[in-house]
């Protein structure tokens, strides 16, 4: 923030994020439908100008709202998937793990910081993509083969993962919970 924005002082909430996704897409590549969804789990902060006080809280959460916009996903066929956002969040990826019967889940941390108009959006959250792939043919549920991992899941649709390309992720509308005044200066 520049030096006029500090001078008249500030105002940072706390929110804390749902535990629903914040963004999702399906695509359907004839025989395959693929779902890729993102959860960030966490707190972030919004710091904005104190004035006007009348709407100080609907700006941040204007500003909060921009936290999964513009989300992309590229290389979902592999072991470690390219995330990024429009906001230019930070994605490091620390673990990968299958659930039971058809969903990779990859884990890390997300570093946020953002700037929309005269707020600041900041804060380090967990994140995790969700990434399922369902044959046509295959009931609603498909068999599960017993490993305690199923990585076979994995390994009999890669090639259909692999051809997907890059997916754009549409922000999911999360219920703006109380913002929690955290600071003032």
């Amino acid at each position: 923030m520049g030096a006029s924005e500090v001078s008249r002082g500030c105002v940072a909430f706390g929110y804390a994020l749902p535990r629903t996704p914040v963004a999702a897409a399906s695509v359907d590549i004839g025989h395959v439908a693929v779902t890729v969804s993102l959860r960030l789990d966490g707190e972030i902060q919004v710091t904005a100008p104190a004035e006007p006080a009348d709407d100080v809280r609907t700006r941040s959460l204007a500003a909060l709202r921009d936290v999964a916009t513009g989300v992309m996903v590229g290389g979902i066929g592999s072991s470690a998937p390219r995330i990024s956002t429009g906001a230019g969040h930070s994605f490091t990826q620390n673990g990968r793990m299958f659930r039971p019967p058809n969903i990779v889940a990859f884990t890390g941390i997300c570093d946020v910081h953002y700037t929309r108009g005269d707020s600041v959006v900041r804060g380090r959250v967990a994140y995790a993509l969700d990434v399922s792939a369902l044959p046509h043919r295959e009931p609603a549920v498909p068999p599960w083969d017993g490993s305690p991992d199923a990585r076979a899941w994995f390994v009999r649709h890669d090639h259909e993962l692999s051809s997907v390309g890059v997916m754009v992720l549409k922000a999911v509308p999360f219920a703006p919970g109380p913002l929690v005044e955290v600071s003032r200066r």
